[in-house]
């Protein structure tokens, strides 16, 4: 076995020791590429894929679970500053059963799950907190839903009841939002926080609902809705409206003076107030029958002295002489009627965002916008705004020449980065075909040398030596392995005419050709060391 693998061993030092050093140097950059290129295939393919283990994190959880993990010898990465844990894929299930098994991550109970911890014999005060923090908790993880949101603290003041009171308290509620980085809440979403929180307490109103955020700045206050660091809703409504109404004028402008040659600003003034009015209107049609009616009647009929008498007292002389008779007749009658009366109410309610007034300014550049017709492009633009002066709108169309130092100056910049791009791309053309080209060069030389090296010496044809050259030849190799015994003066002297004549025969042959020559004393060599 050792000596077939030292035969083997001499065989590839003899082979490579033939070749020359271009091919020496094309062999190790091949091998030098295919091991780096191993190295790398092998650490992708090895590279296990990461998934998240836990996220969302609290500091103390973090540090006993990466203790954890360090115990257990396991790779891991930390991300979302410290809140979020990578580990490998395959191993994310069961490293959370074996995290489990060690009570992590901890967290604190909150939610509903506080009141599964109620016993027998806890008072109503005990109760009444349990089920205010379960409340707050539940709504806590409502909120961290929202995007943007990375956590939330929720705080509800529930009112005592009481029996003996006519006017009951209100609760309240304090909402703090924790946001990512960048993160912002829009005033749809503020608004959205509001109604989850009113909508889970009992008797809340959403005035009732003060949120922040962690920064310290009120999106919502008590009593006043969204404020204007959560968005306005009328600015944004404004927004969006003059927005939609300047590109609809810039569309017209692009389309006659060009683009960037003209400029559109839309205010507008929108009422986004709510109105109800509820107005009710009595009517009776003639002919309808009543719904109820009454009538009374008395009447009365007598002789006699009527009641009464002449002022005065009774014992006047002419009180009996004033006294008379006769017959009396009494007679009424009253008619009460419940008319049919028709009654119609009317509940009108104004829908926010009325406008009450739209101005707008159009600038165009002169040098394009001379020999327009001004008159023309204002009633171009009246028309795609929608203006109306009746209402109080107004309009100003005008023609000023607009500085285009900055847009020249952005647009020599934007053009010589193109063509920065283009020359490094060019670049890296020219070099990758360089390399590219040089590679091949060296392949191709190599190759042509090698074949011609076969070729020579499959070409070679044995040179035709007279006895005395051939003598001469093996003479000079033999001396050139061992030392000879020198010979006497006599001989040396005889020889040395004959030698002198052969020697210059053989210096004419290797200089006319020498590729012959040069196979010959290979194949010397290859006999003297076998």
């Amino acid at each position: 076995m050792k000596s077939a693998l030292a035969g083997t061993m001499e065989r590839a030092r003899s082979t490579f020791s033939t070749i020359s050093l271009g091919q020496k140097v094309v062999i190790g950059l091949l091998l030098v590429g295919l091991l780096g290129g191993g190295v790398f295939f092998f650490r992708w393919i090895t590279a296990p894929t990461q998934a998240p283990l836990f996220s969302n994190l609290a500091s103390t959880d973090a540090s006993a679970i990466v203790d954890e993990l360090n115990a257990q010898g396991v790779a891991y990465e930390l991300t979302d500053g410290g809140q979020t844990i990578m580990v490998a894929k395959d191993k994310v299930y069961d490293l959370r059963l074996a995290m489990s098994g060690q009570g992590l991550p901890a967290g604190s109970d909150t939610g509903y799950a506080l009141l599964d911890e109620q016993g027998i014999t806890t008072s109503e005060f005990q109760q009444q907190v349990s089920y205010q923090r379960a409340l707050e908790g539940e709504l806590s993880k409502t909120l961290k839903s929202i995007e943007g949101v990375r956590s939330a603290i929720v705080h509800v003041a529930l009112p005592e009841d009481e029996v003996f009171v006519t006017e009951t308290a209100k609760p309240t509620a304090s909402v703090l939002l924790d946001l990512g980085p960048g993160k912002s809440l829009s005033g749809e979403q503020v608004q959205a926080v509001i109604n989850l929180v009113s909508s889970s307490v009992q008797d809340m109103d959403p005035d009732q609902v003060t949120v922040a955020d962690s920064t310290g700045r009120v999106l919502a206050a008590a009593g006043t809705g969204v404020t204007a660091a959560a968005g306005d809703a009328r600015s944004q409504v404004e927004s969006e409206y003059e927005a939609r109404l300047s590109a609809s004028a810039q569309k017209i402008l692009d389309s006659v003076v060009g683009p960037n040659r003209s400029v559109v600003s839309v205010r507008a003034d929108v009422d986004l107030s709510q109105r109800e009015t509820t107005s009710e209107t009595f009517t009776y049609d003639q002919g309808t029958p009543p719904v109820s009616e009454s009538t009374t009647t008395e009447s009365y009929t007598g002789s006699g002295t009527p009641v009464g008498g002449v002022l005065g007292p009774e014992n006047m002389p002419d009180a009996a002489a004033n006294a008379g008779g006769g017959g009396s007749t009494y007679n009424k009658e009253s008619t009460t009627a419940n008319n049919a009366v028709g009654k119609t109410t009317e509940v009108v309610q104004g829908a926010p965002g009325a406008l009450n007034r739209l101005t707008v300014s159009v600038v165009m550049d002169e040098s394009v916008a001379g020999n327009l017709n001004q008159q023309q492009m204002r009633d171009l633009m009246m028309t795609a705004v929608g203006l109306d002066e009746a209402r109080g709108d107004d309009i100003t169309v005008a023609s000023l020449p607009f500085d285009t130092t900055a847009a020249d100056a952005a647009a020599a910049e934007m053009e010589a980065a193109r063509e920065a791009e283009a020359a490094e791309q060019m670049w890296s053309m020219i070099r990758t075909g360089g390399i590219a080209a040089g590679i091949a060069l060296v392949v191709l030389v190599v190759w042509l040398r090698s074949r011609r090296q076969v070729e020579i010496e499959e070409e070679y044809e044995p040179l035709e030596l007279t006895d005395d050259m051939l003598a001469e030849l093996d003479r000079m190799r033999v001396q050139s392995v061992r030392e000879e015994a020198k010979p006497d003066n006599r001989a040396l002297e005889l020889e040395a005419a004959e030698r002198q004549k052969v020697r210059s025969e053989i210096s004419t042959m290797v200089s006319e050709k020498p590729d012959e020559v040069a196979a010959m004393l290979r194949g010397w060599l290859s006999e003297n060391k076998s």
